[in-house]
């Protein structure tokens, strides 16, 4: 009865939707991509013929937890080689993440619309020996088939925030039940662990796992990638860099003030700015130009060697940010100065990169807060701290150095979630 309200809601709020859904998807090619996948409707091509047998099936919402995935991948692949890996991704922008960089799976598709027709048809097509998603993502009617068809699902690094678990806890009676067809929770911290216990999940299927972003691959930069780096991006080696990665709007305004100031006591300074949507590249530009910044598109420039002629690159690339850090002297993470919630301070952080963030980091609040105790990472509440403490880290080399090895020493302690994870997973795969 409960899925019947649920679904009556669904059906309801599309059918009232449904214009605008076509217009959207007439004149925006980010939600077209993909579009068919989203319905169910798969064909060989779509899932490759490399799915000979019944994969794992991996969900990833977008970006970050696409790249989460990739030591995870890689982990399934050493231990199960015969077995097949799906990734999943709801953005287009995770999935061209996934195509690019999860060398190792097998292939990657767009997550099903939750609709019990979609999610019958898509999970008897690809018929997985196990599911398995990152963070929290509960889809009623795609965990409630998965359970009808015999596949076992499990929820890696799992959390719950403060407001998502009023909600959640609201319409408890609902989620119960949806919760009851999980076969397990690996949660980030005992917090969370309470909490999707105290919206219904049986407490014997609730671990405490830690966070696998934790686990964060190292990508392998040496110093002659470092050089062409450099060289791409047609600055020295020998300048101050200033990133400014996934940056939201409201905020690229704030990092080219803070940029301007930054300028005026350190000459060689250069500031890359990665918006964290590829649709606003055009909108960024706009405001670099309102600005009378001089600036470069990344796509724009001609690789020199060694010369410094970019004061300001708009990096207008997918897949790329996550090297450049390598290069940076202070590093910002965006999503953090506008409550959007933060993107991952570890991309940098693996590279013992000092970085600064702003005060609203509720999707990475435990490991925000695990580095601010260990001094291994600045929070700023605004423009003008913000500016200070960049200053602060460029004047004081040996205090940005600290910062960012401190970061990495975090990044070490922490390790281990992969391995409680994949020991609850073989729990899975063994009994099938």
């Amino acid at each position: 009865m409960i899925y019947f309200f649920y679904n009556t809601i669904l059906v309801l709020l599309t059918g009232f939707l449904s214009p605008l859904i076509c217009l959207i998807l007439l004149f925006r090619k980010k939600y077209r991509s993909g579009f068919l996948q989203k319905m169910g409707i798969l064909s060989g091509l779509d899932i490759g013929n490399g799915l000979k047998s019944s994969p794992i099936w991996i969900h990833a919402v977008s970006v970050g937890e696409v790249m989460a995935t990739i030591p995870l991948i890689r982990e399934l692949k050493k231990k199960y080689p015969d077995v097949p890996v799906l990734l999943s991704t709801v953005t287009e922008t995770g999935n061209f993440t996934a195509r690019r960089n999860a060398r190792d799976v097998d292939n990657v598709i767009f997550f099903p619309f939750d609709y019990p027709l979609i999610v019958r048809r898509i999970i008897a097509k690809i018929k997985p020996v196990a599911f398995i998603t990152l963070e929290t993502e509960i889809w009623p009617n795609f965990l409630r088939e998965l359970a009808r068809q015999a596949v076992p699902s499990m929820i890696i690094s799992g959390r719950i925030s403060g407001n998502s678990f009023k909600s959640y806890h609201f319409f408890r009676f609902f989620f119960k039940k949806v919760l009851s067809h999980v076969s397990f929770f690996c949660m980030q911290t005992q917090t969370d662990a309470d909490r999707i216990a105290g919206i219904g999940a049986s407490p014997e299927k609730v671990f405490v796992s830690g966070n696998i972003k934790f686990d964060h691959h190292i990508p392998a930069i040496t110093s002659e990638r470092k050089k062409t780096i450099f060289s791409e991006l047609n600055i020295s080696s020998k300048q101050n860099i200033f990133i400014a990665g996934s940056t939201h709007r409201g905020e690229e305004e704030i990092v080219i003030e803070v940029y301007r100031y930054l300028k005026n006591k350190v000459n060689d300074l250069v500031l890359i700015i990665a918006p964290r949507h590829p649709e606003r590249f055009d909108e960024v530009e706009e405001i670099l130009k309102r600005k009378g910044v001089f600036y470069k598109r990344k796509t724009a420039i001609a690789p020199a060697p060694d010369h410094a002629l970019s004061e300001v690159i708009l990096l207008d690339t997918i897949g790329e940010l996550s090297k450049i850090y390598s290069i940076g002297t202070v590093i910002f993470i965006g999503g953090s100065l506008v409550p959007v919630g933060g993107h991952n301070v570890l991309e940098p952080a693996v590279f013992s990169k000092p970085v600064i963030f702003g005060r609203f980091m509720g999707n990475f609040s435990e490991i925000s807060k695990i580095l601010l105790k260990k001094n291994a990472a600045l929070q700023v509440s605004g423009e003008e701290e913000f500016a200070s403490k960049a200053l602060l880290l460029i004047e004081d080399p040996q205090l940005a150095r600290r910062i960012g090895e401190t970061a990495f020493e975090v990044i070490r302690e922490n390790s281990g979630a992969m391995e409680k994870s994949m020991e609850v997973l073989d729990k899975i795969l063994t009994t099938k």
